[in-house]
């Protein structure tokens, strides 16, 4: 049957629609032994559903129409599972679809014939079929259970992961979209959660990122290419990459979310002598190390080539999250990052889009993450002895406030913290997260700006309080102070200038 055909039918059944024979003229070719005919009636329903879903969607489900599509997704005919997966995805536009429960009954179905169709050498067959399970994966209520059993469950992530190790990156983008859907906490909540199979899984989305990404990189033009390839390969690279990180963020947020619940901190069932390999605890530190080794290393090579907001919010976000998923590493991780440049790199970011309104989300999530990492790193300092609770409250308070006004680049910051003129409470509050910022980067060897402008800085701000009769918080006076011996120490000429910066704050 021809698309015009199809269309024509579409348009006369719109014409009738008080006629409520259609859905059952419809079931009756779906039950009929002719393949061709189930095709057709395939067909039939998706030229309807495409016209107008809203409309006839109903009067479908209500003719149990999906029972019976659900049932021809083990039909050995990959046209009629094709049609019948085309079907579905448009029914599933229909919250009628879930509430009465098709999609519990028809997931095994669906689990299976993916199985099945990730064996045969058609790509379409493969891509409509992910779309489906995606569909379904997302819109699914919470309230009604989709994975009845862990046995289910387990299935659906094994053929996930295995169509995420797609050699056609179409397929393995479809399988990375359904893979951040399905680690969702409602779908994974069927005792005991299954952490090796989700850390099976999260290795390969991730591994497939890394081969994709390397062999883009292998692949740069020689000579005198087409620019426009190169920026079309950097695009589709970046858009794989971020589907990735945002299957990533899924996994850390079921991993924050499963920490409130006894039942998910390790399978019962597992022996008392076995290796603890299958507990919260052991993903959670998974979820740390594949950052570490995965995600951030391909972030940061994406960076040398193009920055882009979206990416980086939910890769920031990540950062942030695995401070609460591993809570007893995150003064070490803190560290890692400061000492990577982190710092540097999120203030850049924040000076480059956040200024303004704009990028509202990409500034919150850039302030959280360095509320959290700077607040790890006073905690356990390198340098000098921890702060006592009180100044550790008193310097929260300062960096909740004042982190999210920061969007100036470096030398604007400098600007700033030169500043000699009379400076209110919120301005004030700037500089000292600014002189902070400044603080812990360079104990941490991140040193973006130099000593002499830097020496220059501090010097000014702390005489502009001395102007004012301010006494900073205790610890902002220790980093003024650290920063000035540090940065005398690394230029000899700011020694006969060293002066100006004694200064008393009693």
């Amino acid at each position: 049957m021809n698309k015009d055909g199809l269309g024509e039918s579409a348009k006369n059944i719109e014409g009738s629609s008080g006629d409520t024979s259609l859905p059952l003229v419809l079931k009756k070719l779906l039950l009929s032994r002719d393949e061709t005919l189930q095709v057709a009636s395939a067909h039939c329903i998706i030229a309807v559903l495409v016209h107008s879903p809203a409309k006839h969607a109903p009067a479908f489900i209500h003719a149990d129409i999906p029972e019976f599509l659900f049932e021809h997704l083990s039909s050995s005919s990959e046209m009629l599972v094709w049609s019948s997966y085309n079907c579905l995805t448009l029914l599933a536009e229909e919250p009628l679809f879930f509430s009465k429960c098709h999609t519990v009954y028809g997931i095994e179905a669906v689990v299976r014939s993916l199985q099945g169709s990730l064996e045969m050498n058609n790509t379409e067959l493969h891509k409509q079929g992910l779309l489906l399970f995606t569909e379904i994966l997302t819109r699914q209520p919470e309230e009604i259970k989709l994975f009845t059993n862990s046995a289910m469950c387990r299935d659906a992530g094994r053929a996930l992961q295995e169509a995420v190790s797609s050699p056609v990156l179409e397929v393995a983008a479809e399988a990375v979209k359904a893979t951040s859907a399905f680690l969702r906490k409602d779908h994974q909540s069927a005792p005991p959660v299954q952490y090796g199979e989700l850390r099976a899984l999260l290795e390969a989305m991730l591994n497939r990122c890394a081969e994709f990404s390397q062999t883009l990189l292998n692949r740069r033009p020689l000579g005198h290419a087409s620019s426009r390839d190169s920026e079309k390969a950097i695009l589709q690279r970046g858009k794989f990459l971020l589907s990735t990180l945002e299957g990533f963020r899924s996994a850390c947020r079921l991993a924050i979310e499963f920490q409130s619940e006894p039942s998910a901190q390790e399978n019962p069932f597992t022996a008392p002598s076995a290796k603890k390999e299958d507990t919260l605890e052991a993903f959670s530190e998974f979820l740390l190390s594949a950052c570490d080794s995965l995600c951030i290393p391909m972030v940061m090579r994406h960076l040398e080539q193009t920055t882009h907001p979206a990416l980086m919010e939910v890769f920031l976000s990540i950062l942030h999250s695995l401070f609460v998923i591993v809570p007893h590493m995150k003064e070490k991780f803190s560290k890692k990052l400061a000492a990577s440049s982190f710092i540097r790199l999120t203030l850049e970011l924040k000076a480059r889009f956040c200024s303004g309104l704009s990028h509202s989300a990409l500034n919150q999530v850039c302030s959280n993450f360095l509320y959290c990492m700077c607040l790890n790193l006073l905690s356990a300092p390198e340098k000098t002895g921890p702060p006592s609770e009180e100044e550790l409250s008193a310097v929260s308070e300062l960096l909740q406030h004042g982190l999210p006004q920061i969007s100036s680049s470096s030398p604007e910051s400098l600007a700033f913290l030169s500043d000699r003129q009379y400076m209110e409470g919120a301005a004030r509050q700037r500089q000292y997260c600014i002189l902070l910022l400044f603080y812990l980067a360079y104990i941490h060897e991140d040193r973006f700006v130099s000593e002499a402008e830097l020496f220059d800085a501090v010097q000014s701000f702390l005489l502009s309080l001395q102007d004012q009769g301010e006494r900073p918080p205790l610890v902002i006076f220790k980093a003024s102070i650290y920063l000035l011996a540090i940065c005398q120490d690394k230029d000899n000429t700011l020694r006969e200038h060293l002066h100006s910066s004694l200064i008393s704050i009693s």
